[in-house]
């Protein structure tokens, strides 16, 4: 996979339709410690699984919506892990391959 830095987000505080500032820019967006929630893929420090974000995405939810719900959300790092799977998915490790 590439550089965690690559991940970092434009800021653009006036439009909420641009990327917002990361909280924990100098960490990967999402991180996994055995010693935290069972290793579960995290937020960049917190202990927010990157589940709940799904999560709340497919049930409707806004970023917005999400970092208001949970402590220690952080708009920025919540955009940079979806961008992080975006860029995974980019990159062939989330998709498999299929004949048709």
């Amino acid at each position: 996979m590439s550089n965690p830095a690559q991940t970092a987000v434009a800021v653009a505080p006036d439009n909420p339709n641009k990327l917002s500032p990361r909280c924990h820019p100098q960490r990967p967006p999402i991180t996994i410690n055995p010693e935290k929630l069972s290793g579960a893929p995290t937020i960049a420090g917190t202990r927010l699984p990157v589940s709940a974000l799904i999560d709340h995405l497919l049930l409707g939810y806004s970023i917005d919506e999400f970092v208001e719900e949970f402590d220690g959300a952080d708009r920025g790092d919540a955009q940079a892990v979806l961008l992080k799977i975006k860029e995974a998915l980019e990159q062939g490790w989330l998709a498999e391959k299929v004949d048709y």
